[in-house]
């Protein structure tokens, strides 16, 4: 007798995401990412990129004569990194926001609801102002004071209802931009309007440097996230299952809020707040593949990679001077907020 096949794309169901779909999302960052490296106020052909490289590391071209100084300097120096970090702070804002979702079962949390990423601009505002601690340090103890302050605001007898959480990210979040209002009045003059453009979150001042600085974070999170994910499907089905099925509860939900949290204020550190991205891509991903978080997770990375990088090219080339991309995140992830805020009080969400 045959064994039964269990995997529902396998077994015909037609409700299954279909691999093609599923490849397509796999597959999105890769033309993002070439067409970002292309556009831009020095537009540049595909075959001018991979010469560039080639020039670089092995001091030859393949597809033309050799890549002019202004081009390799814009290429490289430029533009490779920032699209570089977009990309990895749209994984990471992506599968944050995925992730505090499933450990708080609560379809409306993410980092910028739960004051996460206010937190953590206070903690790099600080950073940037005083140097007192580490830039990704200051970010981190500030972010995960806000995600515990959120939860113990909102808690009640253990549980907390996914209204009371959004207020208590309202609340947390209103008193960490007081605070950092607060920090920049009394911040050197100098420093102030890069602290400004820094709060509205964008990449335009991303270095070699600043990439290595956060690559370190963002890779430990996400993969411990990624690792993490099968044991979120565990969390998902409430404490006393999970006791059922061999896994310590308060031990796995710790595990994954660090995770999320250290991605969340790795992110904030170098890109400053972008709001709502962490919310959007993972409900897209759970209403086109289900909500499986073996596949969500990596999923909502490489959907939340996509996004980004191709906002941060809209926000550089739309107009002829750039705009904060947070701005951009902010126009695009409100409507969808309030989409699903509507649709949460309509099946009686509380």
């Amino acid at each position: 007798m045959a064994r039964p096949r269990t995997d529902r794309a396998r077994a015909g169901d037609p409700t299954a995401p279909g691999r093609g779909r599923v490849l397509v999302c796999y597959l999105l960052p890769l033309p993002v990412f070439l067409l970002a490296l292309c556009v831009g106020a020095y537009r540049l052909a595909p075959a001018a990129i991979l010469d560039a490289i080639l020039q670089r590391l092995m001091g030859r071209t393949i597809f033309g004569p050799a890549v002019e100084p202004g081009a390799m300097t814009v290429l490289l120096d430029v533009r490779l990194p920032r699209v570089l970090l977009s990309l990895l702070v749209g994984a990471s804002l992506s599968a944050s926001g995925a992730a505090f979702q499933s450990v708080m079962r609560n379809p409306l949390v993410e980092p910028y609801t739960l004051g996460v990423s206010s937190g953590a601009a206070l903690g790099a505002a600080l950073s940037m102002a005083f140097s007192l601690l580490p830039l990704q340090l200051s970010a981190f103890l500030f972010a995960s004071a806000s995600i515990l302050a959120c939860y113990l605001i909102a808690g009640q007898r253990g549980s907390a209802p996914i209204l009371s959480l959004i207020l208590a990210g309202i609340i947390v979040s209103a008193v960490c931009t007081a605070a950092l209002s607060a920090v920049q009045l009394v911040v050197d003059p100098l420093k102030l309007q890069g602290l400004v453009f820094w709060t509205m979150g964008g990449f335009y001042t991303t270095t070699w440097e600043k990439l290595l600085s956060a690559l370190p974070l963002l890779l430990v999170g996400l993969a411990a996230v990624y690792l993490l994910r099968w044991r979120m499907n565990i969390l998902s089905l409430g404490d006393g299952e999970a006791r059922m099925l061999g896994a310590d509860p308060r031990l796995l939900r710790g595990a994954v809020l660090l995770s999320a949290t250290l991605l969340a204020s790795a992110s904030v550190s170098v890109s400053g707040i972008l709001s709502l991205v962490g919310l959007m891509i993972p409900h897209i991903c759970r209403m086109l593949f289900g909500a499986d978080h073996r596949r969500l997770i990596p999923l909502s990375m490489s959907l939340g990679a996509a996004y980004l990088t191709a906002v941060d090219t809209l926000a550089r080339t739309l107009f002829t001077f750039e705009i904060p991309v947070g701005i951009f995140t902010t126009f695009l992830g409100a409507p969808f907020f309030v989409v699903l805020l509507r649709k949460a009080r309509s099946i009686g969400w509380n």
